[in-house]
């Protein structure tokens, strides 16, 4: 090991991080969680890990022990060096600790796999003895231990890790993947390996197909202290003090969404949204008693291994403001049990003008005593009156956007009940979809969303809504 280039890099961190000596940076380290020989194993191969990677290597060890985290994020602004500590403790800790282990450090590629990790494995293998085998995508230690590398420009890549066990995972960009592609590759996580817990390590940014699920899997237990199998350390361009002053620049400038998102790591807002405009306190409230006199509808999203969905909706006859205030959601659940759950949660004395149902629901597929029955017909056979809904995607996202939209008093034109928790989880976390950017992306979660959108079927025709104003549900509307 070049010492000299050592030092020099170690010294540039304790002028930082405040501290003066080694044994000032061991016991920092000490501190944070992270145990003695896991600073020597990095420090014999070169490697000095900034604060924040220290967080990240301590969560690591402590997935040694039965209790200990098996999901280890990393996440939130670009620029902290994830993926630098990520493979360091794959290759420098994990591999030189148990021999014989085979870890997968996935990444998503932009380049060739080859051009990809080469850069990476220079930077931080460069003092351990290894093998690097590009032809095979491989990393091999003295030990029989392997990393195999790999890389995805789309999520369908991941299909060929399927079914191969490994003792570990480092997925980088996680939020590129969907959660069902997610808890595929997760299940690819098997190790008989003595004294050894398998283990995945993720590093990603705010924004894609999987912001959602990450925030709920790893943000949220770490805001509420409730995290018990995951781990997430937030951290942002600030915690590395090595990055240039031109890239330094470059966030710092980053306007929107996207600066919040790339800058400041905020989980909360994201590039992409479908609803930049949602915000949790405006568009939501504690239930109340809706009025009598208001007019009052559903409408309900179809869905089996899927979510099926349902809401109840009411109109203030004042200020013409929709309101959500019921919530039925979950799947395994069969037509007629849909029907009945629907109609055991609609109160007696409530009166509905109609439900609002997905087109498709008319399609007539199940068969009994040689009669073809259509979801429809069962709802409608459980006395639910149904009313077949506007399914024009483009035309129901404006509507939606309408309504999110402020009315003249200064409040959005529709408010969501807080014990609609799946509306309220899922609707913010939608994307516009690549090929029709006016549009939610359809592979999120979107049933929530599209059963309201089925409720404001009667926005669409002002003239038609007046000529029906005796029983429907949208008379007076303005604006929408």
């Amino acid at each position: 090991m070049d010492w000299n280039n050592y030092w020099i890099k170690f010294m540039a961190i304790a002028e930082i991080s405040k501290t003066e000596s080694l044994e000032n940076y061991f016991n920092q380290a000490k501190e944070l969680g992270v145990p003695r020989d896991q600073v020597e194993l990095f420090i014999k191969a070169g490697y000095v890990a900034l604060p924040k990677a220290l967080e990240f290597h301590a969560a690591a060890r402590e997935a040694d022990r039965d209790y200990g985290p098996i999901e280890i994020a990393q996440g939130g602004a670009r620029g902290p060096g994830k993926s630098h500590s990520t493979l360091a403790q794959i290759g420098l800790d994990d591999c030189q600790r148990y021999p014989g282990l085979k870890f997968l450090f996935l990444r998503k590629l932009a380049k060739s796999a080859t051009e990809s990790f080469e850069d990476l494995i220079q930077k931080i293998f460069q003092y351990t003895e290894h093998v690097y085998i590009p032809s095979r995508n491989r990393l091999e230690f003295p030990n029989g231990s392997v990393i195999v590398l790999g890389g995805f420009q789309n999520e369908s890549d991941i299909d060929k890790y399927l079914g191969i066990e490994y003792d570990g995972i480092g997925l980088e960009e996680a939020t590129q993947l969907s959660e069902r592609k997610y808890l595929m590759i997760k299940g690819s996580l098997r190790s008989t390996k003595p004294g050894w817990r398998e283990r995945i390590y993720l590093t990603t940014n705010p924004g894609n197909i999987g912001h959602g699920w990450f925030k709920n899997r790893f943000v949220v237990p770490q805001r509420q202290g409730t995290e018990t199998t995951s781990r997430f350390i937030p951290s942002n361009y600030k915690d590395n003090p090595f990055l240039s002053k031109g890239y330094i620049e470059y966030l710092e400038t980053l306007p929107g969404a996207l600066g919040r998102a790339w800058r400041d790591g905020d989980w909360d807002t994201f590039e992409g949204m479908a609803f930049p405009q949602w915000d949790h306190d405006r568009h939501t409230s504690e239930p109340f008693q809706i009025p009598q006199h208001w007019p009052k509808w559903r409408a309900a999203d179809w869905g089996y291994s899927a979510p099926f969905a349902a809401y109840w909706l009411a109109r203030d006859t004042d200020t013409q403001r929709v309101y959500v205030y019921r919530e039925v959601y979950g799947t395994q659940l069969t037509d007629l049990q849909q029907a009945r759950l629907i109609r055991e949660m609609t109160p007696g004395d409530e009166v509905i003008r109609t439900t609002y149902l997905d087109p498709a629901m008319w399609t007539r597929n199940r068969q009994t005593d040689d009669v073809v029955y259509s979801t429809a017909d069962t709802y409608q056979a459980e006395g639910i009156m149904v009313t077949r809904a506007d399914n024009d995607r483009l035309s129901g996202k404006r509507k939606f956007d309408r309504l999110l939209a402020d009315l003249p008093d200064g409040k959005p034109g529709m408010i969501i009940f807080r014990n609609c928790l799946n509306a309220i989880r899922t609707i913010p976390e939608l994307i516009y979809d690549d090929i029709h950017p006016e549009d939610v992306n359809t592979k999120m979660e979107d049933h929530a969303y599209d059963a309201i959108r089925y409720g404001l079927t009667d926005t669409r025709d002002m003239k038609a809504r007046e000529e029906r104003k005796n029983n429907n549900p949208f008379v007076g509307m303005k604006g929408l």
